[in-house]
């Protein structure tokens, strides 16, 4: 009799440890489905429909990878699949407008779309980062110096860096803000400072920077180093406004030079319909071939001479 009541009780006492941690359980499952819907909602609201999916798989692909690297050199704040398909757009216009004002044959109109698209794509992204690397730039000779006194001063490079992020304005600041952040989550200095300059894509900030590199490693001077090099950075500066200014004339007839032609035609087609017609033929590709081998030698040629280095 007594171990019946041994058994029961213990038979009762286990259930009640099995009680205990199913409510513990729920209570920990009801946390966890209230912290996921904190972090995991807006992810799995966020892209939905087939074209989103779409761009997320683009934006993970080699092809999205260097288009993404270029929009970040030029500083422009969209995703590779965004771009992809404002591209896209703009190509569909330009086809509708070639096919149903210019009259122009198929595949003509398409490859002619596709080729101003591209073209204009390009010269966008290197307009970009072109100004985005000269305002780097000008901003250098103040980042020198501010880095000269900071360690004169007695400080580190990495406390130079996040003086100079949260006191400089872009596109210096928030770059260099950034750079002190993956520094403060424990980043190689070397690591963050070759990702800087992927990213600028300037000259004479990889100059500067690898100048930064070298003194690190062997040891020297890097206030006075930097501060002759904030004198060098200044005199280039003005040497190279001095050679714009000299050189604009040529520029601006090497941008024209190959855009009046193809404007005139465009014209011309518009008042007589079919007029580009027949350059599509077999001669008239032929005679296409050699306009575009001359436009291409001559701005080529002009580029090269007003292409001063300072």
């Amino acid at each position: 009799m007594m171990l019946l009541y041994i058994v029961m009780g213990a038979a009762i006492l286990s259930f009640m440890f099995f009680l205990y941690y199913m409510a513990k359980v729920y209570k920990a499952g009801k946390s966890r489905k209230r912290i996921q819907s904190w972090f995991d909602a807006n992810d799995e609201e966020k892209r939905r429909s087939f074209l989103f999916v779409l761009g997320d798989r683009f934006d993970e692909s080699v092809m999205a990878k260097e288009l993404e690297k270029k929009l970040k050199q030029a500083a422009v704040p969209v995703k590779p699949s965004e771009y992809a398909a404002v591209c896209i757009v703009l190509f569909v216009v330009l086809w509708v407008i070639s096919r149903a004002i210019l009259e122009l044959m198929f595949p003509i109109d398409f490859v002619i779309s596709f080729l101003i698209v591209k073209a204009g794509s390009s010269i966008y992204i290197k307009t970009k980062r072109e100004k985005r690397s000269e305002a780097f730039n000008q901003q250098l000779p103040d980042i020198c110096r501010m880095l000269s006194n900071t360690v004169k001063a007695g400080l580190t490079m990495q406390q130079g860096i996040a003086m100079a992020g949260k006191e400089l304005k872009a596109p210096a600041g928030p770059e260099f803000a950034k750079m002190s952040r993956q520094l403060s989550m424990g980043d190689s200095f070397e690591r963050v400072i070759h990702r800087f300059i992927e990213q600028v894509d300037s000259r004479e900030v990889k100059v500067m920077m690898n100048t930064v590199l070298i003194q690190r490693r062997i040891g020297g001077n890097l206030a006075e180093v930097m501060e002759m090099m904030a004198q060098t950075l200044e005199e280039r500066g003005r040497v190279h406004k001095e050679m714009s200014a000299v050189t604009a004339e040529s520029k601006y007839v090497a941008f024209i030079l190959p855009i009046l032609p193809i404007a005139t035609a465009i014209m011309l087609n518009l008042f007589i319909p079919g007029f580009l017609n027949p350059l599509f033929t077999p001669l008239g590709l032929l005679l296409l071939l050699v306009f575009a081998v001359v436009l291409a030698i001559s701005s080529y040629a002009i580029k090269k001479v007003t292409d001063i280095r300072v």
